[in-house]
């Protein structure tokens, strides 16, 4: 008995010290900015498995101890960041360095390595813009960066504007890929859900040079996140329920990262109703939405890499029902009533007629190869993009569409980078735009057959405290257009346009101190015009009117210059400041006339594409101060002053002078909660006075004022630490219109809205 007690002493003794010994492991970590690289105190780090949390301290350091070999999951949760997770391995004591989004929006303290900082002339929206605006469209989410305004058609159909330029002349590119849809309509909301991106960034610059399309305003980037490595499946639910509407949006997104493989995909519902102004209901302005995305990443070593994507996006947009009117009288009658004609008193989720429907596909292949100082990409990427609108129409009729299109996109990219400082590429854009007969009626659009050939380059160079970014692009655009004419007997007349289109940029960034900066820039760019702007005829929902395009359309030219100065003054003062003068030769715009028009399918004002020679000037003004330790100010003003040089006259549907005002209080930890932030936030829209009353139907409207107010946190308590944020919009009901709403010739905007979301990471 002796012997065998000694026996099993021995053995488990032994086990045990075993066990003691390799449970000894330590965890030591440094988390800094990921812009300067500053330390990060105050940072909470927690492992799940061990249900242990500490906090960094002045130096951004942490320390775990007593670990097992194995995997943890640690989360990363700081004031004004994005939620970080990241899984590790551990079979020895180990040391890791941790960088986080520190103030995303925040102007960071120059410094000389440009990596540290966003570029200047860029404006970057990242992860907790996209988490706090996951019910809302692409361009209702951007209007938070500065020189970004949205011109729509309702509450969800809009299309970013960017220092006064929109349509046409806005180029989005979704994952590397031009995105390429019924984009002709300067209303019609881009076919992209946000939550399928992981950064936003309206830009311009040499770097804008490399993408193709009429981008004489801006570009806008969706990007994105790197899937992080982690053996296990993991996700990200985002859900958010509206008042105003009465419905909601849900989002979730499952990934995996294995060392050489990852995966992610995603999907989004949303499902809203009328919307409501503080007097009555929108009758006919829900929406109902199904998006749904995919990705996957294979490595071959260091060198080699391969990315799949793919996109979907489908969307029914209710049209208010008072913008479709009868006869001549209702609609003049219309523009001076207050409350829109079939105003319904009580709330409805129906999408009647008018209305659209729209299905976009989008599927890409990237493949990346790494040299000892170069990379050679060839991209390759096909979109689908169906719009079908439908309009009330006599006899039963309103189930068949008065439009229905369909096209098909055919893009393939062949970029080299060398050396860090000198890029080229070749682009090939094919397009084939038909009508579906199916409609009876005759088409809006005429069919077309187009593809596009560039080429560009780009160089950046540093002289000690210069940077110098130079970039040039030449494109070679044919189509070929088939249309019936208007004229009974129908006819089908054939048109070949070819046009030759150049651009150039020029830029300089000039560090003055370790803490300002300032920017010159220059850029030339042509632009051929549109099909819709050459050959449009009939009936268009974006405008609720009636186009006719212009085949004598010439090809636009812009001249842009640019000066910004960006820096800091002290520890809690940022200043950004842009100015801009654009020239503009052959401006086309859409100029409403002063005649309405009745046809079978109602009364409608008309609008025509003219040109002329045009001049926009403009700035940009941000400041942002820290009040204290947990206070932050922050107030950015933009404006853009357009005149028609040929005639003398102010250029119509410029965003009038308007400012955005955001206090904010963040405390890191209050009982059982973390990163708790309360935000309030005005902004103010001035009545558009550069405006004549040969420009449009009614005055502008007047100025106003909104306030909204924002309560946000992460319960600590839970093990799964849920993110929940409740907001109210437009606080005090206040009734207006929005001068590029132009829904406001018939209706109010939107009244007070309540927003509860919760975001849950697993």
């Amino acid at each position: 008995m002796n012997k065998l007690l000694k026996i099993l002493v021995f053995t488990f003794g032994w086990s045990l010290s075993v066990t003691a010994q390799i449970c000894y492991i330590q965890l030591q970590g440094y988390v800094s900015d990921s812009h300067d690289n500053r330390p990060m105190a105050d940072v909470s780090i927690s492992i799940s498995e061990i249900g242990n949390e500490l906090w960094t301290n002045a130096q951004g350091k942490f320390s775990f101890t007593n670990l097992c070999p194995g995997t943890y999951h640690l989360t990363i949760q700081h004031v004004g960041c994005p939620t970080k997770r990241m899984a590790l391995e551990l079979s020895a004591d180990t040391l890791v360095k941790i960088n986080i989004e520190h103030h995303e929006n925040m102007l960071h303290e120059v410094d000389v390595h440009d990596h540290h900082e966003y570029a200047m002339n860029e404006h970057k929206l990242g992860l907790n813009a996209i988490d706090n605006n996951t019910q809302k469209s692409l361009a209702a989410t951007l209007t938070s960066a500065p020189g970004v305004n949205i011109i729509s058609n309702g509450a969800d159909i809009g299309i970013p504007m960017v220092h006064g330029l929109t349509g046409n002349r806005m180029t989005i590119i979704n994952n590397g890929v031009l995105h390429s849809g019924q984009q002709w309509g300067i209303d019609h909301s881009p076919e992209i859900d946000i939550n399928s991106a992981g950064n936003l960034t309206v830009v311009s610059g040499a770097a804008a040079i490399r993408y193709p399309g009429g981008h004489m305003g801006g570009i806008v980037l969706l990007s994105p996140l790197d899937i992080p490595y982690d053996p296990h499946l993991h996700g990200k639910v985002r859900s958010t329920i509206e008042s105003n509407g009465r419905g909601g949006t849900f989002n979730v997104q499952l990934f995996k990262g294995l060392k050489n493989l990852q995966w992610k995909v995603g999907t989004t519902l949303k499902q809203q109703g009328d919307r409501q102004t503080p007097e009555y209901y929108l009758k006919n302005t829900g929406t109902k939405q199904a998006h749904a995305n995919a990705e996957v990443r294979k490595q071959w070593g260091n060198r080699v890499e391969w990315q799949g994507y793919f996109n979907f996006f489908s969307a029914n947009f209710g049209i208010l029902r008072g913008s479709h009117i009868g006869n001549l009288t209702d609609l003049v009658s219309a523009f001076q009533r207050q409350i829109p004609f079939y105003t319904d008193s009580l709330y409805s989720n129906a999408i009647q007629a008018p209305k659209q429907s729209v299905q976009h596909h989008l599927i890409k292949s990237t493949l990346k190869k790494q040299f000892n100082s170069s990379t050679i990409e060839w991209n390759i990427a096909g979109q689908r993009n169906q719009r079908r609108e439908f309009d009330v129409r006599r006899s039963g009729r309103s189930d068949i569409p008065a439009l229905s299109l369909l096209q098909s996109s055919l893009q393939s990219d062949l970029i080299f980078k060398g050396n860090k400082c000198i890029e080229l590429g070749y682009q090939l854009l094919g397009k084939n735009n038909t009508n579906i007969p199916e409609t009876g009626i005759l088409p809006l659009l005429p069919n077309f057959v187009a593809y596009s050939n560039g080429i560009y380059i780009n160089y950046s160079k540093r002289l000690s405290k210069i940077k110098l970014d130079f970039g040039g692009r030449y494109d070679y655009t044919h189509r070929n257009v088939s249309m019936l004419t208007n004229s009974i007997p129908r006819e089908v007349v054939n048109f070949n346009n070819r046009f030759h289109h150049i651009s150039f940029i020029g830029r300089s960034t000039i560090t003055l101190t370790p803490k300002w900066k300032i920017l010159g820039e220059t850029s030339f760019k042509q632009r051929p015009p549109e099909i819709n702007e050459l050959y449009a005829f009939g009936l268009h929902q974006g405008v609720s009117g009636i186009e006719e395009g212009n085949a004598d359309l010439n090809q636009e030219s812009g001249f842009k210059s640019t000066l910004q100065i960006r820096g800091r003054s002290g520890k809690n003062l940022h200043i950004d400041i842009r100015g801009f003068t654009h020239f503009l030769n052959g401006y086309i715009y859409l100029q409403p006339q002063t005649e309405y028009r009745l046809t079978i399918r109602g009364a409608f004002p008309v609008y025509t594409y003219e040109q002329c020679n045009a001049k926009l000037l403009g700035a940009d003004f941000i400041l942002k101060y820290s009040l204290g330790q947990y206070w932050d100010f922050e107030t950015n003003w933009s404006y853009v002053h357009g005149t028609n040089l040929s005639d003398q006259l102010p250029l119509n549907f410029m965003p009038p002078l308007n400012g955005q005002h955001r206090i904010k209080y963040e405390i890191p930890e209050w009982k059982n909660w973390r990163n708790l932030k309360v935000e309030f936030e005005h902004t103010y829209t001035a009545k558009q006075w550069n405006w004549d009353t040969s420009l449009d139907f009614i005055a502008p409207p007047d100025d106003y004022n909104l306030f909204n107010l924002y309560l946000s946190s992460t319960f600590n308590k839970w093990k799964l630490k849920p993110q929940l944020r409740i907001g109210i919009e437009n606080m005090s009901n206040t009734i207006y219109r929005d001068y590029l709403n132009r829904q406001r010739y018939f209706a109010d905007a939107l009244g007070r809205n309540y927003t509860l979301s919760w975001i849950q990471n697993f």
